[in-house]
């Protein structure tokens, strides 16, 4: 299963490379703890919170809410800030 939308970034990428990402504009939530490549995994690492991000997440393993990031397009900030 792989999903398509706009997300707002409510938490930055940690030092375990995991970033928290609110569906915009629904409520849903998913941390995205794999990346498929270099590219979009220092894009994410790249995005302050509160900015809004197309991404096409894929599940990560069997975990239940766990993400892998496919592709990352920066769709617009509202001047977050990096956290």
């Amino acid at each position: 299963m792989s999903q398509s939308n706009a997300y707002t970034v409510i938490s930055a990428q940690n030092d375990h490379e995991c970033t928290t990402v609110r569906a915009h504009p629904r409520n849903e939530t998913f941390h995205i703890v794999d990346y498929a490549d270099e590219d979009a995994r220092e894009r994410v690492a790249d995005l302050p919170v509160g900015s809004v991000v197309r991404m096409e997440l894929s599940r990560a393993g069997r975990r239940s809410n766990v993400w892998c990031a496919e592709s990352v397009k920066p769709a617009q900030t509202d001047g977050g800030e990096r956290q």
